[in-house]
């Protein structure tokens, strides 16, 4: 990843005229070429950082940039595709004609606009419904509109609010291939998501919200580090378990396997040095690590109200 910033959060802070912040002093970079997911539960803010990352309101406090510009600097929005959690498209114009309209709105020359919109609806497999009016479309199609919209520009960089919400698991699958593909091409891309699973299989690096503040900002390998090992074996003594427990592991006695989970890499080196003493044959050894839904619950499950 390059170490250009694309995005900067500069001790963002919102007030909506209430005695606390719906925002409080949330800084975070995001680089070129960087997928980025902003998390958090519902209230955390995450909306309100996206609105201001693209100037739709202003900061109490704090800064945010883009490509080293202010969000408020027009020239950065012609290198900005958005796509919001609440699409509100013209619903009397066919999706090809739509295209068509938004890429006048952009400037782009006919020839290209035509054939953006050409393009984009075969990516994102709209070209059966293209001559169709937007209000006949269902809640996935208008939502698969909405990215082709996004995309029309060939931003530099891409910010999506839950642009997953109205898609199907088939849809889902291609639009975080889509994203990968983008990736690969450079693009920059923030993306605010409830469903973790996706946000685990595209992002980079992963920031997480709890009542306007950033409780958790990281690359996701190190946020889901190993918490420790399992190792499995067969007849282990009854005098073998009780010390392997005060050794300070978890033993799990089945009817053909023996789990010991050691939950530090101390105990784990006790443990094999117990095991071999004893003769005991181990049949395998796995990394135990956290799922981020895991760690989201984790960073969240302490929230108090305010």
């Amino acid at each position: 990843m390059s170490q250009t910033a694309v995005i900067e959060a500069r001790g963002l802070t919102k007030f909506f005229g209430g005695p606390e912040p719906a925002l409080d002093e949330v800084s975070f970079t995001v680089g070129a070429g960087e997928v980025f997911g902003l998390l958090g539960p519902n209230g955390a803010g995450k909306t309100t950082t996206l609105h201001l990352l693209l100037d739709f309101i202003h900061p109490s406090y704090g800064d945010a940039l883009l490509f080293g510009r202010p969000a408020s600097d027009p020239r950065v929005r012609r290198r900005i595709g958005y796509l919001p959690e609440s699409l509100s498209l013209h619903s009397y114009y066919r999706g090809v004609d739509l295209l068509r309209f938004y890429g006048a709105l952009l400037e782009m020359p006919a020839p290209l606009r035509a054939e953006r919109a050409t393009a984009l609806l075969r990516l994102l497999g709209l070209e059966g419904v293209a001559r169709k009016r937007v209000a006949t479309y269902s809640k996935g199609t208008v939502q698969r509109l909405g990215f082709a919209q996004a995309l029309l520009n060939d931003p530099d960089l891409l910010i999506l609010d839950e642009p997953t919400s109205s898609l199907d698991p088939l849809a889902r699958h291609e639009f975080s291939r889509i994203l990968r593909e983008l990736k690969g091409r450079g693009k920059t891309i923030l993306v605010s998501s409830h469903l973790l699973s996706e946000v685990e299989a595209i992002c980079d690096r992963v920031a997480i919200l709890r009542q306007g503040s950033l409780a958790r900002i990281g690359r996701l390998e190190e946020l889901l580090a190993t918490r420790g090992v399992r190792v499995h074996a067969r007849r282990l003594p009854a005098a073998l378990i009780d010390a392997l427990v005060a050794a300070g592991a978890e033993v799990a006695v089945g009817a053909d396997d023996t789990v010991v989970r050691c939950a530090e890499s101390g105990v784990h080196d006790a443990v094999m040095a117990m095991l071999r003493g004893h003769g005991i044959q181990v049949d395998r050894v796995e990394s135990e690590t956290r799922s981020l839904e895991e760690l989201f619950v984790e960073t969240v499950a302490q929230e108090e109200p305010r």
